[in-house]
């Protein structure tokens, strides 16, 4: 690809959207509208009024709060005024004066209660800027208990089951308590555990940029969810104390201490329970793809696994046979200096233990071969994870350093029958995790900004399998039996990126300008050795172990350009990349270098509709580099059944990504609306090979030019209906990926296409009535696309899956609740498979000792086994879960 013809093709687009026609004039004035801590008010109607009220000109603000108004010279000066209208903001009227043709104009934040405008009794919603709130009282209902609950009633606002939140359909990209990042990004701990009486307010900051010495000075589509905390709640220290004890040896416990004041932040949590709720849930990190992905490195490949099927699509207290304990800690002090110390401790201990069955089809030209596996695997998982950080975060200059430690691991027994063939398997693995990320962004004297960022991070994760007794005979141990099968895997890795930037924040144009160096050293250890029946380890004479070496060097320079014209916002980004790999070893004769120059430009366009609604377009390309896990050429026994190698070329993919997106909110009517498409072309120089057998399947990655194409649709509405107090929501997506892959030497052309629908309703009747409904309807199609070889059959899977929950309150403080779960799978010539799963809770308040007692019973109709169906390319697989029994869970909660 020629960089040059590429960067001017962008720079005539970049400019197409971004120029204004310069037109004649006569009087013009100029001005910048900010208030009193120096934040540009964007968005706001400008207008110049003659002494009869006429308008004679109107423009809007931009995001840095400029305005520009031109008019006729045939007006008098005397007499005119220049007026501003912005919502969340006090109307300015100001008389303009002659021969002056700049105005710096201060603008007051008065909040608009929307909740007022029609309707009394109608929840509260606020706006402020580019800031909505929600009033937590007007959405809170008496059951509730954290502000996860009222969240999910809030329009717009949607709790994933993972705990992860979106805004009308976007991801929130940090989650404030009081303005601070106290959870660093894993909030799942705080909407589990923050009582929603402590919140004033729930605030969606849209366009945030969290470096408040870059706020105003480049364009951001972030969006931030802050929690406002009453000011009473701060004054001590609050928590709550949980036991719970029940059948069959059922135990759930919890023990949390909150503080939130503007000197000193605590949550602190800690949890057991043996009733299936998935403790690791709370160390999950939503945003950031890991530390090492953030900076721009490959995360080391985990290589091997005891078992080929995942779990089944249900919550984890269905089927999560477990004994959990885990302290969560996120402790932060803010200084009077404007420094502020936080850390984060995280510590998990699990056993945890998952049966099942399952059978594999794989579909091939004239043939169809079948693997199945009966397991019990028995899990031992532990997390270390504690981080360190400083901070300071003022309108002069940013100042972090950010220390992580990270020790994790698991252990993992599993008794396996495999197409009638018995075997015992240990998998042993642990991660060793360290990174330290120094961050400086001032900004100078002549108001541009200056930032430097220095990373190193070590990441290791060694891994033992041992099969028992030795398996494939044939295949791998020239015929003769013997005893058993040790794998070994393990990369250590080092890193390093040191990086300084340039922004110029003034002028029309903001540019930036940033130049990184990128340091990666690895290494790739394995070892395959098959115990004979003399006791002696032998190396797996198929392959010789791999000593891999890897080193990768690159220099990256960026160039970045944003433009704010009227309703248009635009950002043009040119990243120029040379970069230097080299790999050996030495037992494959394995020593390549290889230099690239490559260019990756992405250009973003958004256009106001109106100051609630915008359009906006993406444009990037993209070229994907492998990794040190796509090279190695010694045989990996991965699991016990899927022997992997690589050749000797570097995977390189080169992919365009183009998607146009359309967000409309109605603040004061609680209406919000997304919709978008996405097409993703991507053309790569290699492709795996899978060779299938009955017992063992062989996978080796080609150099052959390859293609995968994709094309998604979505849209999504989210309403609050005033006369039945309800929040209804509804959302879609649509999809179709194309690919191709070689088995058994043909080469398989596919297309897999997706829908899904989800819809969603909570009420409130009668004050003592909620229904609660909530859909997901799944369609998979599966079929070998035109041109294909063979005859393999077209494969659909149909899935809906519907809860439904109906709380009453027959009298205060008692609330009954009876929930159903009802999923319907069907596939063509297969039965369909049926379940209605029944849960039932009973909980009083007892306000005199300023606690609940509660009753839990879980899966009233003891189903204790599911089944399901699966699709992916030519393969189709039916599995079959153990899941928990019937249970009854009695619990105390006090409120210290």
């Amino acid at each position: 690809m020629k960089s040059g013809n590429i960067r001017n093709v962008f720079l005539l687009l970049f400019l197409s959207f971004s120029s204004v026609a310069v037109l004649a004039q006569n009087r013009e004035i100029r001005g910048t509208l900010k208030t009193a801590d120096g934040k540009p008010v964007a968005h706001a109607s400008v207008m110049i009024k003659n002494q009869q009220q006429r308008v004679l000109a109107f423009n809007a603000s931009d995001s840095q709060g400029t305005f520009l108004l031109t008019w006729p010279d045939t007006a008098e000066i005397i007499g005119l005024r220049v007026e501003i209208n912005h919502l969340g903001y006090k109307k300015v009227s100001i008389p303009l004066i002659a021969d002056r043709e700049r105005y710096e104009i201060p603008m007051e934040a008065e909040a608009i209660d929307l909740a007022e405008v029609v309707v009394k009794s109608r929840p509260k919603v606020s706006l402020r800027g580019d800031t909505l709130s929600y009033d937590v009282s007007s959405f809170t209902k008496p059951e509730d208990r954290t502000i996860g609950d009222v969240l999910k009633r809030m329009p717009g606002v949607e709790v994933e089951e993972n705990g992860q939140i979106k805004y009308n359909g976007k991801a929130i990209s940090n989650f404030y308590v009081d303005g601070d990042d106290l959870l660093d990004d894993k909030y799942a701990i705080g909407t589990k555990t923050i009582p929603h009486a402590m919140v004033k307010d729930v605030e969606i900051m849209q366009n945030h940029q969290p470096l408040k010495v870059l706020q105003g000075k480049t364009l951001s589509e972030n969006v931030a969810l802050n929690l406002t905390i009453k000011d009473e709640a701060g004054l001590a220290l609050t928590g709550q104390a949980k036991l719970g004890g029940g059948l069959p040896g059922q135990y759930d416990g919890e023990l949390n201490t909150i503080l939130f004041n503007k000197a000193y932040k605590m949550l602190n949590v800690g949890k057991a329970n043996n009733v299936g709720t998935d403790l690791a849930t709370d160390f999950t990190a939503f945003n950031r793809t890991g530390r090492l992905a953030d900076m721009g490195y490959a995360k080391p490949a985990e290589l091997l696994s005891s078992g080929t099927v995942g779990t089944p699509p249900l919550p984890t207290s269905r089927y999560y046979q477990n004994r959990s304990g885990s302290l969560n800690a996120n402790n932060l002090v803010n200084l009077d200096n404007g420094l502020q110390l936080k850390a984060n401790v995280g510590l998990l201990l699990d056993n945890n233990n998952l049966n099942y069955y399952s059978a594999n089809d794989s579909y091939l030209t004239g043939d169809t071969i079948r693997y199945s596996e009966i397991q019990q695997i028995d899990r031992s998982p532990f997390l270390i994870d504690v981080s360190l950080n400083a901070q300071v975060n003022k309108d002069t200059y940013y100042l972090n350093n950010a220390l992580k430690i990270g020790y994790s691991g698991e252990t993992g027994n599993a008794a396996l029958t495999s197409n009638a063939r018995d075997m015992d398997q240990q998998l042993s693995s642990r991660v060793r995790d360290f990174s330290n990320q120094l961050e400086y962004v001032p900004s100078l004297r002549n108001g541009n900004i200056l930032s430097t960022n220095w990373y190193v991070g070590h990441f290791n994760r060694p891994q033992t399998l041992d099969i028992l007794p030795g398996i494939n005979a044939d295949a791998l141990n020239d015929g003769q039996p013997y005893e058993g099968i040790y794998q070994y895997t393990a990369i250590p890795s080092w890193f390093n990126t040191l990086a300084v930037g340039y922004r110029i924040p003034n002028g029309r144009i903001m540019q930036g300008y940033r130049l990184s160096m990128l340091n990666e050293w690895q290494q790739l250890r394995s070892q395959l050795r098959l115990t004979q029946p003399s006791g002696e380890q032998l190396a797996y004479s198929g392959s010789t172990d791999n000593y891999l070496d890897w080193q990768r060097h690159h220099a990256q320079f960026t160039a970045t350009y944003e433009l704010q014209e009227g309703n248009w916002e635009t950002l043009l980004s040119l990243p120029f990349t040379w970069q230097h790999i080299t790999y050996e070893d030495p037992g494959f004769q394995l020593d390549e270098t290889n230099k690239w120059l490559l260019f990756t430009p992405m250009f973003r366009a958004k256009y106001l509709t109106t100051p609630e609604d915008y359009l906006s377009f993406n444009y990037s390309f993209n070229n994907q580099l492998g990794d040190i896990s796509d090279l190695y050429q010694g045989a990996i026994l991965t699991n016990y059944r899927s022997l992997q190698t690589n050749g000797t070329v570097l995977p390189e993919q080169r992919s365009h990504n183009l998607s146009l997106n359309y967000n409309l909110q109605r603040n004061i009517s609680m209406l919000f609306v997304n919709a978008g498409i996405s097409y993703t072309h991507a053309n790569a120089n290699t492709i795996a090979s899978r060779v299938l057998t009955d017992d063992l399947s062989s996978i080796v990655l080609l150099p052959f030019e390859n293609e995968v194409s994709s094309f998604n649709a979505s849209a999504g509405i989210s309403k609050y209906l005033f006369a039945l107090g309800a929040t209804a929501g509804l959302k879609t997506t649509w999809g179709t990926t194309r690919f191709n892959q070689f088995v058994n030497g043909k080469l398989l052309p596919y297309d897999n296409v997706s829908f899904s629908i989800t819809p969603d309703f909570e009420a409130r009747l009668w004050d003592r009535i909620s229904p609660n409904y909530k859909a997901t309807g799944t369609w998979t199609t599966s079929k070998l696309a035109d041109g294909g070889v063979g005859n393999i059959p077209d494969r659909q899977i149909r899935r809906y899956d519907q809860s439904m929950s109906l709380l009453y309150s027959p009298f205060a403080h008692t609330f009954l609740r009876l929930s159903g779960r009802h999923q319907h799978t069907s596939q063509a010539q297969l039965a369909d498979i049926r379940y209605f799963f029944v849960d039932a809770n009973v909980r009083y308040q007892l306000d005199k000792w300023n606690a609940d007692i509660e009753l839990d019973l879980t899966n009233l109709a003891n189903i204790t086994e599911y089944e399901t169906y699966s699709l992916s390319a030519n393969q189709a697989g039916y599995s079959v879960y153990d899941l928990r029994g019937r249970m009854a869970v009695l619990k105390l909660t006090f409120n210290l």
